[in-house]
């Protein structure tokens, strides 16, 4: 009996990887080097992820490898030198934040933040320093006025807590990422790049606030504060700020001009 394979595979983002390509070699433009490609063979779906390095695709194997078994991210099919191959989740796309989804979301980071979590000294962790050096570089390049790093500079300062959990996070908690599983209901991450091991706990939240979940807010950490997670909403404006001066000169190198905002940062003003 002969073995047939059936075999089929797209790259839906094409176009864009030429678009960065281009500005990457007449520029100096940061972008991932990556390719993202959906794989049929023999009426399975996979996800199929090029990576620059075989490094990357290790380290996302063993971060899967830690989640094994668990609904929230999708299994891992094989890791092949710069490659990572997932199974394709069919779920449901996430288009309207509710109640439901919000406490959906705190389960996912319950689930994340109460494995393999530790207690650090602030002060000697990197953090306090990366704030200063992100706040400053913001000022020297005209994101933040003079008046404003001021302020910012002082305000973290008061802001830095005694101690910081560090653990599992989710960086990317964009809404296109999820999808909710159609049998248990339950919230996937789709795009397994953004799971990572010792991380400030709080980082994924707090791009979630910024770019979703703040009406929700006192639901989420609510919901949150009923599973066994350990607490970190105290040291919440510091990881809030830390993760606001990284995003904006992240965006400012990866030439994304038009969602720097100065604006976001003065709230933190008089905290």
């Amino acid at each position: 009996m002969s073995f047939h394979l059936q075999f089929k595979q797209k790259s839906p983002f094409f176009l864009k990887r030429v678009k960065y390509f281009l500005s990457r070699f007449f520029g100096v433009r940061l972008q991932k080097a990556k390719s993202l490609h959906f794989v049929s063979m023999n009426g399975r779906s996979f996800k199929r992820l090029v990576l620059c390095d075989s490094y990357l695709a290790s380290t996302i194997e063993r971060n899967l490898e830690t989640f094994r078994g668990s609904e929230h991210f999708p299994a891992l099919v094989t890791c092949y030198e710069r490659e990572i191959w997932v199974d394709f989740i069919d779920g449901l796309p996430i288009k309207v934040v509710d109640e439901e989804i919000v406490k959906k979301m705190a389960d996912f980071y319950a689930m994340l933040y109460s494995r393999q979590f530790k207690y650090v000294d602030t002060t000697e962790s990197p953090f306090p320093h990366r704030l200063q050096q992100d706040l400053l570089f913001l000022h020297h390049i005209g994101v933040l006025s003079e008046d404003l790093h001021c302020a910012l500079d002082e305000v973290a300062k008061r802001l830095i807590p005694q101690k910081i959990l560090m653990g599992w996070d989710y960086s990317d908690p964009v809404l296109k990422n999820f999808v909710i599983l159609k049998e248990s209901g339950k919230v996937c991450a789709v795009d397994v790049e953004g799971l990572a091991e010792n991380q400030l706990i709080g980082m994924g939240v707090a791009k979630a606030c910024l770019r979703w979940l703040d009406p929700y807010r006192s639901l989420f950490f609510e919901h949150l504060a009923k599973q066994n997670v350990p607490d970190f909403q105290v040291s919440f404006p510091f990881i809030e700020l830390c993760f606001l001066a990284k995003w904006t000169k992240r965006a400012f190198f990866e030439q994304k001009f038009k969602i720097i905002d100065p604006s976001l940062f003065e709230r933190f003003r008089h905290l």
